[in-house]
């Protein structure tokens, strides 16, 4: 039943899948973007969402920055190369491109792991962890494709592993 409290969701998310079905991108972006539209619509996914003043946003919001310096700061030892213009736009890239997936892939696999794990009060933080892994994982299956490389999964997992370790950070620090 349509109440009014999800009127404006519903029609919110409506008119984004629409946006997503008539869009030229390919066809597993458009998979990722459509599901993270369908988790606005339920009660319980908003509410997560919104908990404690946007908690799974900053989370995903430092998963990003934690990442695109980790990555540019890796890349850099490697190539011993001075820090100049390329290395501030390659960051930015790096922040662009990541942002995108961590913001529409990582906050609705995160608020399906909370869902799930909540069922599990002894292993909540075990279970939330190996949905967080398994979902960073399921990015191989982008990796079949004629043009992605099949080893493209180790990067997502490893950033669904930094925002599992920031989500129950800031879970330990707002029950302490």
């Amino acid at each position: 039943m349509l109440r009014a409290q999800n009127l404006i969701p519903t029609l919110s998310v409506s008119m984004v899948l629409l946006i997503i079905y008539v869009s030229t991108i390919p066809v597993y972006i458009k998979l990722v973007l459509a599901v993270f539209a369908i988790t606005f619509i339920f009660p319980t996914a908003r509410e997560i969402m919104f908990e404690n003043k946007l908690r799974k946003i900053r989370v995903a919001f430092y998963t990003s920055l934690s990442f695109s310096f980790g990555f540019i700061l890796f890349s850099a030892i490697q190539s011993f190369s001075s820090v100049d213009f390329e290395i501030f736009v390659g960051f930015m890239l790096v922040l662009f491109f990541s942002s995108i997936g961590i913001f529409c892939y990582g906050i609705p696999a995160s608020i399906i792991a909370e869902l799930v794990s909540r069922n599990f009060k002894k292993y909540r933080a075990f279970v939330s962890a190996l949905i967080h892994i398994v979902f960073g994982l399921f990015t191989a299956v982008f990796g079949l494709s004629d043009y992605l490389e099949p080893s493209v999964f180790i990067l997502p997992t490893l950033c669904s592993i930094i925002f599992f370790l920031i989500d129950e950070y800031t879970r330990k620090i707002k029950n302490a």
